[in-house]
């Protein structure tokens, strides 16, 4: 494991992060974007969703409308953003549970 992580640190110091045209600070957030990028559409359960949605919506003024539906948006992405966070994080204390019972 300590020589995994020496070749980890090796490979980090030789390839430094390079963001690019992005406004992404991390490697982290430019997986994330790659990630929100790649999906095609939402899956039917959101969609019925946001239909649902509107039709509260509809009574509304449009300001209102408009508002209320940006800060719906808004906040499913951070949420979405946490999770794909959270599930990385999962995943690599996984890992880190799996090899540390495979040398024990």
């Amino acid at each position: 494991m300590y020589n995994l992580a020496q070749r980890l640190k090796a490979y980090i110091e030789t390839h430094p992060f390079d963001v690019g045209d992005s406004n992404n600070e991390t490697v982290l957030d430019q997986l994330y974007q790659a990630y929100a990028e790649s999906r095609e559409s939402d899956p039917p359960e959101i969609q019925a969703g946001f239909a649902e949605l509107e039709n509260f919506l509809e009574t509304l003024p449009l300001d209102d409308n408009n508002a209320v539906f940006n800060l719906c948006c808004r906040l499913c992405t951070f949420y979405e953003y946490k999770a794909f966070l959270d599930g990385l994080q999962y995943g690599a204390h996984l890992m880190s549970e799996l090899l540390r019972t495979e040398t024990e």
